[in-house]
């Protein structure tokens, strides 16, 4: 990712009791606030304070002597200007002193922050997004091509020949790594390019490359085996323009064929419809269930209120979409009031007959304890008006960013987002040593369930939505730290009309998980100590919202060379008009609300590079085993595990079962420990679920990467991801079919391999999912543990470490040594000093008790 602009916001909250001379409500923003029972001095502003605080006393104290008694009005007069006069000189020698000890800190950490930078090195651009110049220069190239018949944004239809997306094509890996370990030669940066061609006959999308930048020269329809690149234009994914044919041909159809309807029977309408209106949402159809050259979706309107997917309507239509042509888009069919209808006309006129139920709402008052509101509702949990705990960095900020590469503890990590994939992460390294290549998300699909035609037919891809121009606005202090380090992305994509920069898209902060990453307390007359480590991580955050649900995708990264994906749902249900047929598909949450259930399912892309690129795919499989006790001659029953190597992509594909447990490994076998184990990483997943559409049907076609929780392949160019953004229509033909990266069997011994890894949950909603769904229990997570790949725990190099030993080890309660790894040097906002370490130097009774 490039970023021209890196934005770091920091927060320092006021203190809002007022004493009566003002003083914390004027200068709490820069000084003392409170925190949990301590008071927190930041960057030297407590001396300000205190010198502030002084003066306002002196002058009081003047004050109140000077009125007080006449007669000694002249002589207090002349002492409290002699005494200020002192105080102030005093002050000054202090705060110069003061300022001076602060300005050498804040030097020492400029220093360590600056050479921490510079140990990043210069090769970011290998892996980082366009810049808006490069992508202006991809622009004015393909404009030149009179072929194209391109369209600029604000002049485009969707029968026109537009752009969609304009992102860096991946350069081939090996070039890469030889840029980067033997400076070798830069790899050609290039840009990938869908076009889409609504002008030709048969309309298509084409994918271009366009090459080589800065000088481009050439500019080509991609030519790949591994997926198709030119694509029918019923696969298309949403873009703007689709959606300005459907308001223009279909919603404005609707709305006056049957604004009379929608009044009589909603209270409400589509156009001109005030502070009543109703707003419409799809559901898209795969193609796996139209007729062959089809594109169609179901409509459904709800009201326009927070949030609308929590107030639908019972009426429904089918649009047929197939055409490039907005104006010939047909409804064919009508939902209303538990019943189907083949046409609009018949719908009208059977209503204006009176021969059908009608339907009869209110529309909802706009209340702030509206269930669907997320305004906080009253009384409060707590009557206390205390502020929540938060983090602080008492030493400043221990992880380095340059361009898009952040340093921290021994990683190092490169970054970038791209419009049609989201984020991505390079480069993955610990100690100087590529952990792994690439790690992303690929997809993410939603399956619902239901009885009513929109919600049965439910199936997202929300690939299609675009993820880079989902990731957006993370607020400081809710969605991330205040202490965190925001980004900006650039993009490009015709959904934004061009270019467009996306405000703090992606958070970078140190946490702390408050538990233990080790620890051990050996107690007792004899031997006693205590050691251990906190888990500190650095965490890389981005959010992607997806109309109505949001995803908190998490990137963290322990000291001991794990690393850990986690992701938290959260965000509004999406919704039907209940009948009583529904009530075996989902929650019936309101008197009209009925919320499907659904199936999250999330795939990743994990290239892992252990010690290289020659690794393997091996199985511990654990059985249990049922032997003889030789000395006692009765059967005992234990576990032992078998090592299985797969040896070609077919026998790489892991399904998990219960009754045979299994730790999944990528192993080098060219690199062992002195003991001869292969050094590997370990692939642990925590959140998974079974995809339950049968193998072939339907939206399924789409999505085969979730029929297994890992799927290990060899590694190619071509197969950079596992789905496509026309994922959402393709499944008779898909764009990407990730069948096939398995189906030719290759073998996968000593080769570059990737895994796939899927993550799941079911969701049967229930009312606590009102408003919002929550993400405490919604959180699915993957691990990749080091095993056998390191001689120790790295983390015994962490200067967080403590230990604590006896200063007499046969009298261990009489006091004890504190070992601090990092010996706290420099201060550049911290609590007032823990008295836990002098404390145990004379007692430590509660510790080795």
């Amino acid at each position: 990712m490039t970023t021209t602009r890196i934005k770091e916001r920091k927060i320092t909250e006021k203190t809002h009791q007022l004493d009566e001379s003002g003083i914390k409500e004027k200068y709490g923003a820069i000084g003392n606030y409170e925190n949990g029972g301590h008071t927190i001095h930041c960057n030297g502003t407590e001396n300000k304070q205190e010198v502030y605080f002084v003066l306002q006393k002196t002058v009081h104290t003047m004050k109140s002597l000077i009125d007080s008694d006449g007669k000694w009005k002249w002589i207090s007069l002349i002492f409290a200007v002699s005494s200020l006069f002192f105080l102030l000189m005093n002050i000054s020698l202090l705060v110069i002193v003061l300022k001076g000890s602060h300005k050498s800190a804040s030097d020492s950490s400029s220093i360590i922050a600056d050479i921490e930078i510079r140990n990043l090195d210069d090769k970011d651009d290998v892996f980082s997004q366009l810049t808006f110049e490069e992508i202006d220069l991809v622009l004015k190239y393909l404009y030149s091509i009179e072929s194209l018949r391109l369209t600029l944004p604000n002049e485009t239809k969707i029968e026109s020949s537009f752009i969609h997306t304009i992102e860096l094509l991946s350069p081939p890996k090996k070039e890469v790594m030889e840029y980067l370990q033997n400076n070798g030669t830069k790899p050609n940066r290039r840009a990938k390019i869908y076009i889409f061609r609504g002008d030709i006959n048969p309309p298509m999308i084409e994918e271009y490359v366009v090459g080589d930048l800065p000088n481009i020269s050439y500019g080509r329809i991609a030519n790949v085996s591994s997926r198709h690149t030119r694509i029918p234009h019923i696969y298309r994914p949403f873009s703007t323009y689709e959606f300005m044919g459907i308001y223009k041909h279909v919603i404005a159809r609707i709305g006056k064929d049957a604004r009379h309807v929608l009044l009589e029977s909603y209270n409400a309408t589509t156009t001109n419809c005030g502070n009543q209106c109703l707003r419409f949402s799809m559901t898209p159809i795969s193609s796996g269930y139209l007729q062959e050259g089809k594109r169609k979706a179901w409509f459904w309107f709800a009201y326009d209120v927070e949030f609308f997917t929590l107030h639908p309507v019972d009426f429904q239509f089918l649009v047929d979409m197939t055409s490039s042509q907005s104006s010939d888009w047909s409804i064919e069919q009508i939902w209303y009031a538990n019943t189907l209808f083949p046409s609009l006309e018949n719908f009208l006129d059977e209503y204006k007959c009176g021969s059908i139920n009608k339907t009869r709402l209110e529309f909802p008052e706009e209340a702030t304890n509206l269930y669907s509101s997320l305004n906080t509702r009253q009384p409060p949990l707590s009557p206390l008006k205390r502020r929540a705990p938060i983090q602080i960095e008492p030493d400043g900020r221990r992880f380095s960013t340059a361009g898009n590469t952040v340093a921290y503890m021994g990683w190092k990590i490169r970054h970038r987002m791209s419009p049609t994939n989201g984020f991505q992460l390079f480069d993955i390294s610990f100690d100087n040593e590529m952990v792994v290549y690439e790690m992303s998300l690929q997809e993410v699909i939603v399956i619902y369930s239901g009885y009513t035609p929109s919600a049965r037919m439910l199936h997202y891809a929300d690939g299609a939505g675009l993820f880079g121009t989902r990731h957006r606005g993370l607020l400081p202090g809710t969605d991330c730290p205040d202490n965190a380090k925001f980004f900006d992305v650039h993009l490009y994509s015709s959904n934004e009309n061009g270019k467009r920069t996306y405000e703090n898209s992606v958070c970078i902060f140190e946490h702390n998980n408050n538990s233990p990453l080790r620890r051990h307390r050996a107690y007792g007359r004899s031997g006693a100590f205590y050691a251990g480590l906190l888990d500190s991580v650095l965490v890389i955050r981005t959010i992607m919202s997806v109309i109505n649900y949001d995803y908190v995708i998490d990137y963290i990264f322990h000291q001991n060379g794990i690393v850990e994906t986690k992701v938290s749902l959260t965000g509004y249900l999406s919704s039907s008009f209940y009948f009583t047929e529904e009530e075996h598909y989902g929650g019936h949450l309101q008197k009209h609300v009925q919320a499907g259930l659904h199936n999250h399912l999330f795939n990743f892309k994990v290239d892992l590079d252990v010690k290289g690129t020659a690794n393997r795919f091996e199985t511990l499989d654990i059985k249990p085993e049922f032997k003889q006790d030789p000395w006692n001659s009765k059967e005992h029953h234990q576990s032992k595990y078998e090592k299985h190597t797969r040896y070609n992509e077919q026998d790489a594909q892991y399904t998990y079962n219960f009754e045979t447990p299994k730790y999944l490994l990528i192993s080098n076998h060219n690199e062992s420990t002195a003991e001869g184990l292969s050094r590997s990483y370990r692939i642990k997943f925590s959140g998974i679920s079974k995809m339950q559409l049968p193998e072939d049907y339907g939206f399924a076609k789409s999505i085969s990467w979730s029929r297994h929780q890992v799927t290990v392949t060899k590694r190619k160019d071509e197969e950079d991801a596992s789905s496509s953004i026309f994922a959402m229509w393709d499944a008779n033909d898909p764009v990407v079919n990730f069948k096939n990266y398995s189906q030719d069997n290759e073998n996968i011994i000593d080769e570059d391999l990737v895994a796939w890894i899927t993550l799941g949950t079911q969701h049967i909603p229930h009312k606590e999912n009102m408003p919002n769904t929550l993400t405490a229990g919604s959180q699915l997570s993957f691990f990749l543990i080091p095993y056998n790949y390191f001689d120790e725990d790295p983390s015994m190099r962490s200067p967080d470490s403590v230990r604590i030993v006896p200063k007499d080890p046969k009298r261990p309660t009489e006091g004890a040594i504190v070992e601090r790894g990092s010996g706290y040097e420099r201060t550049v906002c911290i609590p007032t000093k823990s008295k836990i370490d002098e404390f145990l130097a004379t007692n430590s009774t509660f510790i080795f008790t």
